[in-house]
């Protein structure tokens, strides 16, 4: 088979049916199989894809085990030679999953390749970047203010960055296509990220088999940027910064991960102070600093 399309959903119905609707009516005629992994969800996710899509292979789980979890579920049961891992709130248009396989089976070098993503406004989303640090933490906020904000140079500049094809360190795991291969040999998601930079962790490890990680305009993906976190936006924040802890501890130790430390600190004891609204949530958020990523 030439590829299988992972999705994992949470309590995202509307937009699981709407994403399965869009692949189903652009296949582009490629040979390929739908597969879902539900984390527990709520709302009738699971009953949708059963009556409404009988074609996609749902997998339930009876607990919330994460999106690297999860994702590796999918792929294990995958029969394609490439694997799209995509987000349950992403719309594919016409053309979009034949020219990403065909970029794949043209470059063998590639390990990794993401599209374009832009958000239901039709904005885009800045979807690659440079190995997770500080300093590219910062780069990236100052190229999504100045993109938003329409401040001129750098939204210019971004669109430029976003108009050419470029090998980059990480592309978005929201839709990122890769090789089963490839994932049998690295072992697919670091199941360690609960939620949030699993992708730049999972694209680490694919350049370190010394395949390219490529970021391609040639394919536009509308992107409803979570939807499914949206509901539990505290939650959703305090496993970012988890996530944060973790990558940093993983893949630099200190005295990396002491400087994150004290600028977390910084920032959250800041938020901490003025927005008393969030004080439970940022006061979980600093609970990390203090007992581990655990």
């Amino acid at each position: 088979m030439e590829l299988s399309i992972a999705i994992v959903s949470y309590n995202a119905r509307d937009e699981l049916e709407n994403c399965l609707r869009s692949i189903l009516e652009n296949t582009d005629g490629c040979e390929l199989e739908i597969l879902v992994t539900d984390n527990a969800s709520t709302d009738g996710s699971v009953a949708l894809v059963e009556s409404g899509f009988p074609s996609v292979a749902i997998e339930r789980s009876f607990e919330n085990v994460g999106f690297s979890r999860a994702s590796n579920s999918s792929w294990r049961r995958a029969r394609g030679e490439l694997v799209l891992f995509l987000n349950s709130d992403t719309i594919v248009p016409r053309g979009a999953i034949a020219t990403m396989v065909a970029h794949m089976k043209a470059r063998p070098e590639i390990g990794a390749l993401g599209p374009r993503l832009r958000n239901a406004e039709g904005a885009l989303e800045i979807s690659f970047g440079a190995m997770l640090s500080l300093a590219a933490e910062a780069w990236q906020k100052l190229l999504n203010a100045g993109y938003r904000n329409g401040a001129g140079p750098l939204k210019g500049f971004v669109e430029a960055r976003l108009a050419r094809e470029r090998d980059v360190d990480w592309v978005s795991g929201a839709c990122l296509m890769t090789r089963r291969a490839l994932l049998e040999t690295i072992g697919g998601f670091d199941e360690s990220f609960f939620l949030y930079s699993e992708d730049v962790d999972l694209c680490a490890r694919i350049r370190a088999q010394g395949k390219k990680v490529v970021f391609t305009p040639d394919v536009e993906v509308t992107h409803l940027r979570g939807r499914s976190t949206s509901k539990l936006p505290n939650q959703a924040f305090v496993e970012s910064q988890r996530s944060r802890l973790h990558f940093y501890a993983k893949h630099y130790g200190q005295p990396r991960l002491g400087f994150l430390k004290l600028y977390m600190t910084a920032g959250l004891g800041l938020a901490y102070l003025f927005r008393p609204s969030l004080r439970n949530t940022y006061a979980k958020a600093l609970r990390l600093l203090v007992q581990g990523d655990d």
